[in-house]
C-alpha cells in the first residue's frame, strides 16, 4: 500500500476542461499558412516553410543592492530576421524573383497569415506584415544520389518593420 495521501480523481474537473478547450476552437496546423510577396503572386504557391516573427521587446538587466535582478521591457523589435525556403519549379520561378531583387536591389512588402481549410481567411491577430524587406537564399543542395528530393532553396527575409502591433493596418489574406 502506497504512502500518499489526499489523493482523489476528479472526473467532472477533467471535462470541465475539456469543453472549455473544445469552445476555443480547432487548433492551427503549422501547415495552414500563407505567405505572399507583394508583386510575385505565384510565390504564394512555393513557399514551403517559415516563421511568424517573434512578438517582443528587447530585455533590459539591471542590478541592485546585494546583487539582486531585475528585467524590464526595452525597445520593440521591429527588424528581424525570418527564415524560408521555397520549392523551385521547371521554370525558375523562385530564382527569377530572386534575381529581380537582388539585379534591381528591391525592398518587398511581404504577408504572413495563417488560413487553412476550417478558416479560409486570416485574421488581424494572425497575420503580420514585414515591411522594407528584402531577402537573400543560400545555395540550394543538388546530388545525384537523391532523385527523390526538390530543389529547395532557402534563405533569410531581412525585414526592417514587424507589423504585429499597427492597428491601423488589415492585412488579411484568403486560400
Amino acid at each position: 500500500m502506497a504512502n500518499i495521501s489526499d489523493v482523489a480523481g476528479n472526473i467532472p474537473k477533467i471535462r470541465a476542461g475539456y469543453r472549455k478547450l473544445l469552445g476555443l476552437g480547432e487548433g492551427v496546423a503549422s501547415d495552414e499558412f500563407i505567405l505572399t510577396i507583394e508583386g510575385y503572386p505565384n510565390l504564394r504557391y512555393l513557399c514551403q516553410s517559415t516563421q511568424l516573427p517573434a512578438l517582443m521587446r528587447e530585455n533590459i538587466e539591471s542590478y541592485g543592492p546585494h546583487g539582486v535582478q531585475f528585467n524590464q521591457q526595452g525597445r520593440y523589435k521591429n527588424a528581424q530576421d525570418v527564415p524560408v525556403s521555397f520549392k523551385e519549379v521547371i521554370s525558375g520561378e523562385a530564382y527569377k524573383a530572386v534575381r529581380d531583387w537582388v539585379r534591381n536591389k528591391k525592398y518587398l512588402t511581404v504577408r504572413i497569415a495563417l488560413a487553412g481549410e476550417s478558416f479560409p481567411t486570416s485574421n488581424k491577430n494572425t497575420t503580420v506584415v514585414l515591411e522594407d524587406s528584402w531577402l537573400e537564399l543560400e545555395g540550394a543542395d543538388l546530388s545525384v544520389e537523391d532523385g527523390a528530393s526538390l530543389v529547395r532553396p532557402a534563405g533569410t527575409i531581412h525585414a526592417n518593420w514587424i507589423s504585429w502591433l499597427d492597428d491601423d493596418k488589415d492585412g488579411t489574406l484568403s486560400l
